[in-house]
């Protein structure tokens, strides 16, 4: 049985805007209910606090699992994952123009960095 309670789920979803903190996809077209996922997983020393938790589609909650960092394809450096709480989104994403995949944005510094 989850810890967290039902106000709180009922806030985080609200805070969220009934959609999921990765990909975007709202809860009307997710078949089943978005989750409430730890940003920092609780095998990792997470906690139910409101501050570690968002939505999350299935999906995405199991892609993510109890990952809290991947390697930089442009650097090869272990970055930390991507915060919906405390990072918007647009600034990191974006989807194709036919809607069927993610990508990630290129930050210029990064360009600069690589020279």
């Amino acid at each position: 049985m989850s810890s967290i309670s039902e106000g709180l789920r009922a806030k985080i979803r609200t805070q969220a805007n009934d959609q999921c903190g990765y990909c975007r996809s709202l809860q009307r077209y997710v078949l089943g209910i978005l989750e409430i996922e730890h940003i920092i997983p609780k095998a990792l020393g997470g906690n139910d606090d409101e501050e570690n938790l968002w939505l999350a589609c299935r999906l995405c909650n199991n892609y993510k699992a109890a990952q809290t960092h991947a390697t930089d394809p442009l650097t090869n450096r272990k970055v930390r994952l991507y915060n919906p709480r405390k990072q918007n989104w647009s600034q990191h994403f974006e989807w194709t123009n036919d809607g069927s995949n993610i990508i990630g944005m290129i930050k210029l510094y990064s360009l600069y960095r690589l020279k």
